[in-house]
């Protein structure tokens, strides 16, 4: 989907998902500057808000939370 039509609240996640098809080091320098527990935080959060509104976007935010945790495992 298109950036533009994206109905993300959060600029992050709108950047997070840009990334979605990045090669992992570039996915994971992003995330980690912006800090990993923030960033499975507001993906999680923009999902369930997206759940409903734009289906897609918000199995893309899962994606990328899943992506996220394979990459850099939970404490």
């Amino acid at each position: 989907m298109d950036e533009s039509h994206m109905d993300t609240q959060h600029p992050v996640v709108a950047e997070l998902l840009a990334l979605k098809d990045a090669l992992d080091d570039m996915f994971i320098d992003h995330v980690q500057a912006m800090g990993v527990s923030a960033a499975r935080s507001i993906l999680y959060d923009e999902a369930i808000r997206l759940r409903h509104t734009d289906q897609q976007s918000a199995m893309d935010c899962i994606t990328l939370i899943n992506r996220i945790n394979a990459l850099i495992p939970p404490a």
